[in-house]
């Protein structure tokens, strides 16, 4: 049995030259955006699916959404994995499970077999998303909200290129397995290029507590801020989901627009998630007793005005894109920074992995929570209850954190 890896001080980092550290950090947001490129394109790909397998409507959305399932279910056993493999390693496996459950899912036999692979994708991609956000926090602490946003400015560009990509491949070859086999590959050879590329002084970069470069931090997830930051994230991830997954329906249903309208809309909120660099800008330089509670505030506005305004495509457009900007680019990268930041260095993997767990759990019941209130109340009541009830709850519990208890680093300001 190897040795478990040891973490290497920020300092020894440093001496790895800064063009190589990005060109490294480059190379796995890549890997993850290629990751986002099969999240999305799978439902794009399931009426060629339910044609071939005769799934019903409600085993098809099943099949899209399962991933959460994996994720939420590997998001803390991911800081485990870590200590036996270190960063580096568990980025690979995770990037080659991910990969390879993509394949297989080209191979299935049936309604359970595909389940089972959706699920592994999911628990390849905690693995891989809780590392990567490990590393942007470890590896750049003077700007650690920044790196994290940069994360999500990966995966907004895979949600981009992947449907697009994968509607072409599809089209071109005739056949839904494509563009899965097509990202499977060329994840494979990320997980390869990782390997041999990047760098463990990179990685395994670790600016442990009481060092010149850090301070501070909750010594256990079972502090009052990581606990506190886990209900929020989790808050947020009902709201946040209940959005993506069923505003679209909404829109549709009740507003009537057209699959084009809804698409156009909806996509807005999606391109907003490329200012996530601003989220993280927000989480260096300000407390989290600020940051959160006027985010969560943000995107309770914004789901006033989708719920209770104009039916207008203008109006909708407008808000879809605020809700995405403070929902996507804001609360999502500033939960994960703030997270991080609630521990000490030692503890920067297992909090990644504590946010990955609490986001998508949340995800994973969030669809069906949001459906029921639907047809209990009517949409408006719905949206009110979940996306901007649970938004206002969130700042109100981001009242409770003590800022002063989170890490810090000399190179930031105090």
């Amino acid at each position: 049995m190897s040795a478990t890896p040891h973490p290497i001080l920020s300092s020894a980092r440093q001496t790895l030259a800064p063009r190589a550290a990005v060109a490294m950090f480059g190379l796995l947001l890549l890997a993850y955006a290629v990751n986002a490129m099969d999240r999305m394109v799978f439902p794009i790909l399931l009426v060629d699916v339910r044609g071939e397998y005769g799934f019903s409507l409600e085993a098809a959305g099943l099949q899209a959404t399962v991933f959460a399932i994996g994720m939420g279910l590997a998001g803390l056993p991911a800081g485990r994995v870590q200590r036996v493999l270190g960063r580096k390693r568990t980025i690979v496996a995770g990037t080659v499970l991910f990969s390879l459950a993509t394949v297989l899912t080209t191979a299935s036999i049936g309604f359970t077999d595909m389940l089972l692979w959706r699920v592994l994708s999911g628990v390849g991609e905690a693995l891989q998303l809780a590392m990567i956000i490990a590393v942007a926090s470890s590896a750049f602490p003077a700007r650690r909200g920044v790196a994290i946003g940069s994360v999500n400015v990966a995966f907004a560009a895979g949600s981009v290129i992947g449907p697009s990509l994968g509607s072409s491949l599809l089209e071109s070859h005739g056949t839904w397995r494509s563009p899965m086999l097509a990202f499977g590959a060329v994840g494979i050879a990320l997980a390869l290029a990782i390997a041999v590329l990047v760098s463990p002084r990179f990685t395994e970069a670790d600016p442990v507590a009481g060092s010149p470069l850090h301070a501070g931090g909750a010594g256990t997830l079972l502090s009052r801020n990581p606990l506190v930051l886990a209900v929020i994230v989790a808050l947020f991830g009902l709201a946040d989901f209940a959005f993506i997954g069923l505003y679209a329906s909404y829109l549709r249903e009740q507003l009537h627009f057209t699959p084009g309208g809804a698409g156009f809309v909806i996509g807005l909120s999606g391109l907003a998630a490329f200012a996530s660099p601003l989220g993280g800008y927000l989480v260096d330089r300000w407390s989290p007793r600020i940051v959160l509670p006027a985010l969560n505030l943000g995107v309770a506005a914004s789901g006033c005005a989708l719920f209770l305004g104009s039916g207008s495509t203008a109006w909708q457009a407008t808000f879809s894109f605020l809700f995405g900007l403070f929902a996507s680019s804001g609360m999502y990268v500033a939960a994960a920074g703030y997270l991080v930041k609630s521990v000490s260095g030692e503890n920067v993997s297992r909090a990644a992995g504590l946010f990955v767990t609490c986001i998508y759990v949340a995800a994973g019941v969030s669809g069906l929570l949001f459906s029921r209130l639907v047809s209990a109340t009517g949409w408006t009541t719905a949206g009110m209850v979940q996306i901007v009830g649970f938004s206002v709850l969130g700042a109100v519990l981001a009242l409770a954190l003590r800022p002063h208890l989170f890490s810090k680093t000399t190179t930031e300001d105090h």
